[in-house]
């Protein structure tokens, strides 16, 4: 892959030129010689390649950030492929946002989302698409957002660049909508129109999916609403929370191709016990109305990253499994073991597909499996006939003998027309402790697939380096060389590790060290030759290099009493000594919280101010734009400075007034405000800003909803009224 270093001023045009499409190629049978390229028939979807139904099963990644990155290898896949037998794998791609609500209260690392390092995310992407070809299996390329809508520019941009590199990729599924989040299907259509539109447009007739309201549970009459060829719609459920036959009906109403792209055997947060009996009823319908579908997640129980269990996980353990020895040696999950075993007996031999009609004849031949370093092949073909082969890179015939070129497959025609498939597998790959996907920061904090190491000056050059372990060889014995295909921004050498930081394996000894140059990304090319049982190796790795953290000690959210002094909250300074300027509520100073100094301090009125730090781009140093919450005073009545907007019914007053369990309203999603299910129908809402001035009155008028995401960033008061009851909601639009 080519590395392309420009101004980051043309970021995007030089995206654009840079990728071409892959040169990967088949080294498996699998479904997608077998489909083609998926399109959708009525409400079926189908292959191109012979119009026959497509079923296939498969598995979600997690989030591709520094929780679930680990396996986008094609390792993994690899092995998921030979272990699990899946069809299919989803590239679960992160934006900006973790949080299922699609809230900002989760950001994800700038460096782990698409947002903020899409060149990244894009090169990742690129592997896990050789991975997919490689191995003859279809990747769903998600948009794994709940707030895609507000991100439709960047959507439309990524897709449709996608989509003119990959144009003439059989493997490509489009999911354009991971889970809107209480979105309704017009925001979701219009968004869903304008990406397919970028697709279609850049050359990508593939099958292109579409989320559905409520986290994709295709309700709201979502089918269809789309318009065009190859559409089909996501539903996704949990077993221990959508039970069957509450959610069958929302599939066999929709009247459109479906693809079940996200499932799992938990409750929908991913935890509570596995529900197997519910999970049986889920799988048995599937198999039963032909729907595509992927299980949530590949990965291990516990996060390495953050320390946070999934239930749904397919292996137990807290450490990520990212080599085939690794995997072959992990325990499955309780979830794990429900799931492997719905996938391995639904398993198909994909070769008998590719050559189904054109077994039985004189020359025909069971199916043949060697290895890459078998050399001259006798005794599988038939004397007296003549064999073609569909690739001779992979293997020729000569008589009845194969001669093994190269790791792959290839179809041998006879001459009565009879077709063997050839399988020749490849020899297990060697492996360097160490050798992986580093991300460095210019402050020195590093992070991987293991965790966090440090970046230092090791051999006091005046530059700061990452070191590997002291050995120089392979885990299987051989000795290796690195080379960097860009040193002017990472350089690869070896050098003594000298000072008090290296470990006492490291101390004293010439090892190898990445050096860092300049901000950017290089790829790392390490070779080593063969050992027995073990090819030799060539492989490559992505090394970046960032600017550092400009971090504020003791800037969080905060909850203050009234009157109430908390020093240092307001440092002039970062920990690097660069000046921080505050916004309040976006203003330059608030009534109800000033800042004396480094201090905060709050007023005599209660309120939720958001304050925001911001500190410029330096040489070496990221910018800061970070928001925190101080909320003052009681946090169940805020105050309502009164207002002659609405002299009939004026705001309530402070302290007075306590939530009422009748009507039960809240704010979902961070942008509807509903009520509870048993709440009257006849109720009206009032929405104050903090300056007590209504922005918005509105009735629920039937629907129990009332939709926010019009109103500004901000903090806010909802008043929520029926007869004589009321209640009062604190609400921050983020």
């Amino acid at each position: 892959m080519k590395i392309c270093k420009l101004l980051i001023t043309i970021l995007f045009f030089s995206l654009s030129i840079c990728g071409n499409s892959t040169a990967a190629t088949p080294k498996k049978i699998g479904p997608v010689s077998y489909y083609g390229a998926l399109h959708t028939s009525g409400n079926k979807i189908i292959g191109a390649k012979n119009n026959q139904q497509a079923m296939l099963r498969g598995m979600s990644l997690f989030w591709s950030d520094a929780t679930g990155q680990s396996y986008y290898k094609n390792t993994v896949i690899s092995w998921a492929v030979d272990n699990l037998h899946i069809d299919v794998f989803r590239f679960a791609m992160g934006i900006e946002y973790y949080n299922s609500q699609g809230q900002a209260t989760e950001p994800l690392i700038a460096t782990n989302s698409y947002k903020g390092n899409p060149n990244g995310l894009i090169s990742l992407l690129d592997k896990m698409v050789n991975a997919a070809i490689e191995n003859d299996v279809y990747i769903i390329v998600d948009w794994h957002s709940h707030r895609a809508e507000n991100e439709q520019s960047l959507a439309v941009d990524f897709f449709g660049r996608m989509a003119a590199k990959y144009a003439d990729v059989p493997n490509i599924i489009w999911e354009v909508y991971n889970e809107p989040v209480y979105t309704g299907t017009s925001a979701i259509a219009n968004y869903a129109k304008a990406v397919i539109k970028a697709i279609r447009d850049n050359g990508s007739n593939n099958l292109a999916l579409v989320g559905t309201p409520n986290w994709s549970q295709m309700g709201n009459g979502s089918c269809g609403t789309v318009s065009g060829n190859n559409i089909g719609y996501v539903f996704h459920f949990y077993a221990g929370t959508h039970k069957l036959d509450r959610f069958k009906s929302n599939i066999e109403n929709c009247g459109s191709p479906v693809f079940i792209t996200e499932w799992g055997t938990t409750n929908a947060d991913g935890d509570g016990s596995p529900d197997a009996s519910a999970t049986n009823d889920w799988t048995n319908y599937m198999e039963k109305k032909q729907i595509p579908n992927c299980n949530w997640s590949l990965r291990q129980y516990t996060s390495h990253t953050d320390g946070k269990k999934e239930q749904s996980a397919f292996f137990e353990g807290s450490a990520p499994l990212t080599t085939s020895k690794a995997l072959d040696e992990a325990t499955p999950s309780t979830s794990g073991k429900i799931v492997k075993s719905y996938l391995t007996s639904h398993s198909r031999s994909w070769a008998d597909s590719l050559t189904k009609g054109k077994r039985s004849g004189n020359c025909a031949a069971a199916h043949i499996t060697v290895k890459e370093t078998d050399g001259a092949v006798s005794g599988k073909l038939k004397s007296g006939c003549t064999y073609t082969s569909s690739d001779e890179s992979v293997v020729t015939v000569s008589g009845t003998t194969l001669t093994i070129k190269s790791y792959g497959f290839s179809i041998l025609t006879a001459n009565d027309g009879t077709q063997t498939a050839v399988i020749v597998q490849a020899i297990p790959n060697q492996t360097i402790n160490g050798f992986m996907e580093v991300t460095c920061a210019y402050t020195g904090s590093c992070s991987s697939d293991k965790g966090s190491s440090q970046a230092l000056d090791f051999d006091e050059d005046g530059k700061k380096e990452w070191v590997f372990p002291p050995s120089g060889t392979t885990d299987q014995g051989s000795t290796y060389t690195l080379k960097s295909l860009d040193p002017t921004v990472i350089n690869v050498k070896k050098a003594t590790c000298s000072i008090s930081a290296c470990s006492g394996t490291q101390r004293g000894k010439n090892i190898w060290m990445y050096q860092f140059n300049d901000f950017g990304s290089a790829r790392i090319v390490a070779t080593a030759p063969a050992v027995t049982g073990f090819r030799a190796m060539n492989d490559t790795v992505t090394i970046t290099y960032t600017k550092g953290e400009n971090r504020i000690l003791g800037f969080k959210s905060r909850k203050m009493e009234l009157g109430e002094t908390i020093q240092g909250a307001l440092p002039d300074t970062s920990v690097y000594g660069y000046k921080i300027t505050y916004t309040f509520d976006g203003e330059s100073s608030s009534p109800y919280l000033t800042r004396a100094g480094i201090d905060a301090v709050a007023g005599n009125q209660k309120a939720i101010v958001m304050v925001t730090a911001t500190i410029p781009e330096t040489d070496v140093l990221a910018a800061v734009n970070k928001t925190v919450t101080f909320t003052i005073g009681d946090t169940v009545a805020p105050v309502i400075v009164p207002t002659e907007d609405d002299p009939a019914n004026p705001p309530p007053a402070l302290a007075t007034t306590a939530a009422k369990s009748v009507l039960g309203a809240r704010v979902v999603a961070g942008k509807q405000l509903q009520l509870s299910s048993g709440a009257p129908r006849v109720a009206i809402a009032r929405i104050y800003d903090l300056k007590g001035n209504m922005v918005l009155q509105k009735e629920f008028n039937g629907s129990k909803t009332i939709n926010l995401s019009h109103l500004p960033k901000g903090s806010y008061v909802i008043q929520v009224r029926q007869a004589s009851q009321q209640q009062i909601i604190r609400w921050n639009s983020l």
